[in-house]
């Protein structure tokens, strides 16, 4: 089966030539055409892509010029019009590949009912950036376990999937075309997500394939995120009451519990009896507590005693780190206060600030919401769901 690598280009030269290197290097006697689309480019990539390409590739290679920038499902759209594989790989620009990295998508593909999958997208240190796409149960998008250590055994495992993004995501060409292709309305965000539900929702199945590991550098282009409202908008018109939240049923697989922080937020967490094993050791040194949060990165209070240890061995920078790194899965008060703090005393102002910021959110805004969906929960008989909001509401009393 010929896979067609349909990589979408604007600019930023030297990121696309990172990534058709890297791909050349680790894709030898593979069976790939490679497209690259230069949504009109200014830069060096008009007069470098050709040749580097059919360097590489040869007559496997072709460089697709437009006249301007179309975006993200226009470009895409075009590449997929010039491809001959069999399945079509959309990849941006700013990934780089490691060896090995399609066997496991193609065995993935092969398997029954599943219409698309993607690897497992890693950011330059190592960490996770995707394993699949969550709708918490505020319909809130987020990555599955993003920060979690890239080689934790949570990403590698089957969960229930309604998207994936479209950073790395491969399909066969005749899914893509019933599906429509990319929908051109938006730009620059929510196609992904656009595709996948289209696929979901005829039956298919998505699936992420842990074991094909790519570094994504992440949103590079300018303006990426310019049209994120209107784009939000025009999903919420096509979608809105279709989609579930599924990130509890997702963390489930994996033993861990979801709840929503007092200003509403989302959060994966240990069920108590983890937690508890966990903190019954009270000699357990910055060392050993640094290694039990590279097992169980979704423990708070081991941020909380790794932040202290460190403070007490005078490494505050480090024990700053910790805490914002707490912060980015925990938003509570017990990982906020502490933080606040070191970050005034080692006269981080604006990290003081926007933690401040945070906490001041009132939950009484949120109650209106939760209460609606926690009724609307109860109604369909989402046990699991129902009971999500109705713990927040008892810990958020009127």
């Amino acid at each position: 089966m010929t896979i067609s690598c349909i990589i979408p280009a604007w600019n930023l030269w030297e990121t696309t030539c990172a990534c058709l290197l890297s791909l050349a290097e680790h894709s030898q006697g593979e069976d790939i055409q490679v497209i690259v689309v230069d949504n009109g480019s200014t830069d060096a990539t008009r007069e470098a892509l050709a040749p580097l390409g059919e360097q590489l590739f040869g007559a496997r290679f072709t460089a697709l010029r437009l006249p301007e920038n179309q975006g993200f499902a226009r470009g895409c759209n075009a590449g997929a019009r010039a491809a001959a594989g069999e399945a079509l790989f959309f990849v941006n620009n700013d990934i780089t590949f490691t060896p090995g990295w399609l066997p496991p998508l193609r065995e993935a593909l092969a398997l029954p009912h599943v219409v698309a999958v993607g690897p497992l997208l890693l950011y330059p240190d190592g960490s996770c950036q995707h394993c699949g796409v969550s709708f918490s149960p505020l319909y809130t998008l987020c990555h599955l376990y993003e920060g979690f250590p890239g080689d934790h055994p949570a990403l590698r495992r089957v969960h229930p999937l309604q998207a994936l993004t479209g950073a790395a995501l491969l399909l066969p060409r005749t899914r893509f075309l019933e599906a429509g292709g990319f929908h051109e309305g938006y730009n620059n965000g929510y196609e992904d997500l656009d595709l996948c539900l289209s696929l979901h929702s005829g039956g298919g199945k998505l699936r992420l394939a842990g074991q094909s590991q790519l570094y994504h550098h992440t949103s590079r282009t300018p303006g990426r995120f310019d049209r994120d409202r209107e784009n939000a908008t025009l999903f919420s018109s096509r979608w809105g009451g279709k989609i579930q939240p599924d990130l509890h049923i997702q963390a489930a697989v994996d033993g861990y519990e979801v709840r929503l922080g007092p200003t509403g937020r989302t959060y994966v967490t240990l069920p108590p009896a983890r937690t508890k094993a966990l903190e019954a050791d009270a000699t357990m040194t910055a060392q050993d507590c640094a290694r039990h949060l590279r097992e169980e990165p979704l423990w708070p209070g081991g941020y909380l005693r790794l932040a202290a240890l460190l403070d007490q061995q005078g490494e505050t920078t480090q024990a700053l780190e910790v805490l914002q790194r707490a912060a980015r899965f925990f938003p509570l008060p017990d990982i906020w206060q502490p933080l606040h703090r070191l970050a005034l005393r080692c006269g981080q102002t604006e990290l003081a600030a926007s933690v401040a910021q945070e906490a001041g959110d009132d939950p009484a805004r949120k109650r209106p919401l939760i209460q609606r969906y926690w009724q609307k929960a109860r109604r369909s008989r989402q046990a699991p769901l129902a009971a999500i909001y109705e713990r927040w509401l008892k810990e958020n009393p009127a």
